[in-house]
């Protein structure tokens, strides 16, 4: 086949069963030129030479993650994973083992630890990490909004201050424990840790992309800071087989929007926008919220961090605005997201539909109508795993407010689903499960008013998630690009309450073959 030899271009797939839009499913053979859709033709119209045989099975768009972390998640895959931790002994077994996998001097980063996997859901401290002996150690969160570290890292923090919106947590003689949370996670360890190599982010790249293509994922909204973005993916955009709509993290103020500039646009790499983090999560009850926590009142309303925290969120908004870029504000917070759409009411009217609110965990009712016809990018799967822990937080008067997707599509938002990959999988299927069921992860059904069709979350990670980046596409049809999965059953079929996840048979990105089940 011509093109690349790492993904090889094809000239069609045949004998392709496609779902079309108000009728009833067709075999069709699907020619491709230039990396777009020519046309839908009879079966037998394209011949064996250069194209992929679909055998009957169903041709479907290509999955769209509106919100991940690509380059961090291709660096995770490399890491400790303490998601499946169910104890603090589990926890300091863990450590210890994977201490003895690493070079003498290597830090030991880990992520993925969430307090409510363990019975008392005490908060793991430096005690939890002496298996790590003089080895520097950071276990991220699995919401990567606070950190437990070991002394070797406190060591080289004595006498640092906490920055506005964090929290360096202190033990009963008022000595840091090891929890950093927030700001003090962000603005003080993560500054420690050493930076991958060049090498190792390339690497990272490309395993993040396999990872995604197996997921029939063809495109992504990744969350990137400068560096990452120039040394790991911009180099091998090509060869990636995944399209890239990128917000950049660039989390000071003032913003230098020119840093966008460094990154010519192409077919397979774009720089869409720029993120503000207004707020953290609700799982470190950080979330900004207009009332305070239900299971510990004491402890306050969560906090505003960065840009909000300054107080620069408007002119933050109106830089971005005039710079021709797309703002992205983190708002998990009924608070937060209150601010998020005071900021955006800002700008001229015809510019509020490029916002996009990320996560809108929590939506207070009166705010659900400023809503409409403005993008709310949020993860299905993070309400899968935050349910677990919701109830309490919230308390169950403000129930109706964490992830409200039916509601928010009755107030005529529009919903683009992504992961927010490391935190938790990217895997589409689980997102759509997750939107259709309104199952946590220990399979209870959280506001099952407040499910959406099949339909609408398929829509959420294809049509809708690619106008929400900016990305035309989405559907089959002639002069589309040819961004498409083979799944082994339709999934609009598929019954999510029971059912096993469709297959993937193979990822196809502007008519190349990314990946394909062997």
């Amino acid at each position: 086949m011509s093109g690349s030899t790492r993904h090889p271009e094809i000239r069609g797939v045949r004998n392709a069963l496609i779902r079309m839009p108000g009728a009833a499913s067709r075999l069709v053979d699907v020619p491709i030129a230039n990396g777009k859709i020519t046309a839908l033709e009879t079966p037998g119209t394209l011949q064996d030479h250069e194209t992929l045989d679909a055998a009957g099975n169903c041709l479907h768009p290509g999955f769209v993650d509106s919100h991940l972390h690509f380059s961090l998640g291709g660096e995770t895959l490399q890491q400790l994973d303490l998601s499946g931790v169910r104890s603090r002994e589990d926890f300091e077994a863990a450590i210890a083992r994977r201490c003895a996998e690493l070079e003498p001097g290597a830090w030991l980063q880990a992520l993925g630890w969430n307090e409510a996997n363990w019975p008392d859901g005490a908060m793991p401290d430096t005690s939890w990490l002496r298996a790590a002996g003089d080895r520097p150690t950071v276990c991220y969160r699995m919401d990567f909004h606070a950190c437990v570290v070991n002394e070797p890292v406190l060591a080289m923090l004595e006498g640092a201050a906490c920055p506005p919106g964090g929290r360096i947590n202190r033990d009963a003689s008022g000595e840091p424990d090891g929890l950093m949370v927030e700001s003090a996670a962000w603005h003080l360890v993560n500054p420690l840790v050493p930076d991958p190599t060049p090498e190792q982010r390339l690497a990272a790249a490309r395993a993040a992309a396999e990872h995604c293509a197996r997921l029939g994922l063809v495109a992504v909204g990744s969350m990137e800071y400068p560096a990452e973005l120039a040394e790991g993916i911009v180099p091998q955009r090509e060869t990636l087989g995944l399209r890239f709509l990128v917000t950049l993290l660039e989390r000071t103020w003032p913003l230098d929007c020119t840093i966008a500039e460094r990154f010519p646009a192409d077919a397979w790499l774009k720089v869409i926008g720029f993120k503000a983090f207004l707020d953290g999560t609700l799982g470190s009850r950080t979330a900004a919220m207009l009332e305070p926590y239900a299971d510990q009142p004491d402890a306050g309303s969560g906090m505003l961090i960065e840009l909000a925290e300054e107080g620069v969120l408007e002119p933050w908004i109106q830089a971005v605005h005039q710079h021709g870029y797309s703002p992205s504000m983190h708002a998990i917070g009924d608070r937060a997201l209150r601010l998020a759409l005071d900021a955006a009411d800002t700008l001229p009217a015809d510019a509020r539909e490029r916002v996009r609110f990320e996560h809108a965990q929590t939506i207070h009712p009166d705010d659900l109508p400023r809503m409409r016809g403005r993008f709310a990018s949020m993860q299905p799967l993070h309400k899968a795993s935050d349910a677990v822990t919701a109830r309490s937080r919230l308390g169950a008067e403000r129930m109706n407010r964490f992830f409200p997707f039916r509601q928010l599509l009755d107030a005529g938002a529009r919903l683009a689903f992504g992961s927010d990959w490391p935190i938790v999988s990217c895997d589409p299927f689980e997102g759509i499960r997750a939107a259709v069921t309104g199952r946590d992860l220990e399979g209870r059904v959280h506001r099952a008013e407040d499910t959406i069709p099949v339909e609408a979350a398929i829509a959420a990670y294809t049509t809708e998630a690619r106008a929400c980046l900016g990305c035309p596409g989405g559907s089959i049809a002639a002069g589309e690009p040819a961004d498409l999965v083979l799944l082994d059953r339709d999934p609009v079929e598929v019954d999510w309450h029971t059912d096993k996840n469709p297959e993937v048979l193979a990822t196809i990105v502007a008519g190349r073959i990314v990946h394909e089940q062997r």
